[in-house]
């Protein structure tokens, strides 16, 4: 009996649910109980001021699967086909709010975008610029505005195209016409560069230019710091508003998962999108569970393993570095060795996505252990170049460690710091073919290619292509 229910596909599993099976029942909280304790997860992290609160995971847990079961599955009944990960992520989500808000006073929902390494921390600039840009974005059609506030939740250039289901190429000239928008009204006409970076518009070579001129040109530089100071506060602002539903099909939990899955067609996927450009609320549910759906991919790499290492790598992958660090010791100290390497991502995670390094006292990993295994060489190049040290970060990949795909970024970005220019442009010639299979792999090496000769690169670019591989790294840990 469990292997014939493992072996369902969704549809025909809530089936027998929805007739009494207990066995498809149990198969069903079997398959995704690691999806919702994901989500729980991000929830508290996001909510809480303070640390996650691990301890209420059970509790939490325990409501979703009510929930779902409550009223002979009356939950699953409504769903309307398609993936059930992404309705069950959406009720999921739903029942933590709700447990959030009737437990304790919940602290803002924020997205964990990085901060820009020339952040000005001026808050009264700030204020002012973002007065003003209210106004602007006010007056925007509504799709742009859409865009905008996919992009404040988190979004990035491709996941906002594969949500409004428009070609990536559309998309980016859209928000590169609404960056010279937002250029006009805040920061002059080379704040235009700035706007498109900000709102992931930039093609990999121009976001090197604009890097090396910022660290160039201080006019320049002083002009950006100035437009993403504002932006970052206009995000904080936008983000502490609570704002209400407009009715329309998104409210409905069906619809909603189905509209992110898409699943959902024809006409009724057209009303959707309507309810999107006209309602902030929409655009927000839409946008946590496009994030909470990038946890659940990773979920399928760590089967079979520990449920905190699952969970954290889930974590990681969606920027929920605090969440992601306490299951990683969690796991660490029950004994799980991915633990002990997940939290050390987790601490490299956070220090790429502050946009500044820690200093301290410590040596680098790369200077104890000088000729870490492959396993460890990753790890150790990633925790060097975090903490500025990209001869450590070289030494610590050889020719092995490099046959790696994670290992030949790590290489290759880090001999493009500083310490072998020539054999970081030989890579990146290797590897600058748009048919490759791995996009990562490919932007750095695009990136390394719009480099002038001679000079490194660019401390923001870096961290950039740093907070990529960090993703990459998170399946090595799992497979290792």
């Amino acid at each position: 009996m469990v292997t014939e229910h493992a072996s369902l596909d969704d549809g025909s599993l809530v089936a027998k649910v929805v007739d009494g099976d207990e066995a498809a029942w149990n198969e069903v909280r079997r398959r995704y109980a690691l999806l919702v304790r994901s989500v729980v997860v991000r929830v508290l992290d996001e909510r809480r001021a303070s640390e996650a609160v691990l301890d209420e995971l059970p509790h939490i847990e325990d409501r979703v699967w009510d929930r779902v079961g409550r009223n002979d599955a009356a939950s699953l009944r409504l769903w309307n086909g398609g993936r059930l990960a992404p309705y069950l992520a959406v009720l999921t989500r739903q029942e933590a709010e709700r447990h959030v808000e009737d437990e304790t006073p919940a602290a803002p929902l924020m997205a964990h975008l990085p901060t820009p390494i020339h952040l000005t921390r001026d808050s009264s600039v700030a204020d002012g610029g973002a007065s003003k840009l209210e106004s602007v974005l006010a007056r925007l059609e509504p799709r742009a505005g859409a865009m905008v506030r996919l992009r404040q939740r988190g979004l990035g250039l491709g996941e906002i195209a594969a949500t409004l289901g428009q070609p990536r190429a559309a998309v980016r000239d859209d928000l590169e016409q609404l960056a010279q928008r937002l250029a006009k009204a805040h920061g002059g006409p080379d704040a235009g560069l700035v706007w498109s970076v900000l709102l992931d518009a930039m093609t990999v070579p121009t976001r090197v230019d604009v890097a090396l001129q910022t660290e160039d040109d201080g006019a320049f530089r002083r002009m950006r710091s100035l437009v993403e100071a504002t932006w970052r506060r206009l995000r904080e602002r936008t983000l502490l508003e609570r704002v209400g539903w407009n009715p329309g099909p998104l409210q409905d939990a069906p619809q909603l998962a189905a509209f992110v899955d898409g699943s959902l067609r024809g006409s009724a996927r057209a009303k959707a999108e309507g309810h999107l450009m006209t309602c902030r609320r929409s655009v927000d549910a839409v946008a946590m569970l496009v994030m909470d759906l990038r946890g659940a991919v990773i979920l399928k790499a760590a089967a079979g393993l520990h449920d905190d290492v699952a969970v954290s790598a889930a974590c990681l992958a969606t920027t929920r570095f605090r969440a992601a660090a306490a299951l990683a010791r969690r796991a660490a100290e029950a004994g799980e060795e991915q633990g002990a390497r997940l939290f050390r991502l987790a601490q490299v995670g956070a220090a790429l996505q502050g946009g500044e390094h820690d200093v301290t006292d410590e040596p680098s990993m790369v200077r104890a252990t000088l000729v870490p295994s492959d396993d460890e060489a990753p790890l150790v190049a990633l925790e060097a170049l975090a903490a500025g040290e990209a001869t450590n970060a070289f030494r610590a990949i050889d020719d092995h460690a490099a046959k790696q795909t994670v290992g030949l970024r790590l290489r290759m970005l880090s001999a493009a710091s500083g310490p072998d220019l020539p054999e970081a442009r030989r890579i990146a010639r290797s590897f600058a073919d748009p048919t490759g299979s791995d996009p990562g792999l490919l932007d750095d090496s695009l990136a390394v290619i719009a480099l002038p000769d001679m000079r490194p690169l660019p401390v923001e670019v870096l961290t950039e292509r740093l907070r990529d591989v960090v993703k990459d790294a998170i399946r090595l840990v799992l497979t290792s």
